[in-house]
């Protein structure tokens, strides 16, 4: 019996397509790339009900258990809401369903743009 290498294979692919990702929030494939450009990404539940305070940084009412987000300062994410960002940092932020999955999200995104290219 032959083994069965499609797993290895969507893993492959779900990696090169978090390589795109992460790139594509800075604007191009080789932004951001080496020790001197990291980036410092976290997942975080979805964050709802955004309002502006009277110093002008934004709030939030309450965040989604269930859905989870990846946050990067350096890739131009403004916190607010998604809808106000810019459409790669839109695409990175997500949302993801669940806590593990934007996790890996963020922490391949952080490889990334540390030169590593990811585990």
């Amino acid at each position: 019996m032959g083994a069965d290498f499609s797993q290895d294979f969507r893993l492959g692919a779900e990696s090169a397509a978090l390589d795109a990702k992460a790139r594509l929030a800075m604007g191009s494939a080789e932004a951001g790339l080496g020790p001197d450009h990291g980036h410092f990404p976290y997942a975080r539940p979805v964050r709802l009900g955004w309002r502006r305070e009277a110093n002008g940084h934004w709030a939030y009412d309450m965040a989604d258990e269930h859905l989870w987000e990846v946050f990067c300062a350096e890739c131009g994410d403004a916190d607010g809401p998604a809808e106000d960002q810019t459409p790669a940092v839109q695409e990175l932020r997500g949302p993801y369903r669940g806590k593990h999955h934007a996790r890996r999200v963020a922490d391949k995104h952080f490889h990334v743009f540390q030169g590593h290219g990811g585990p």
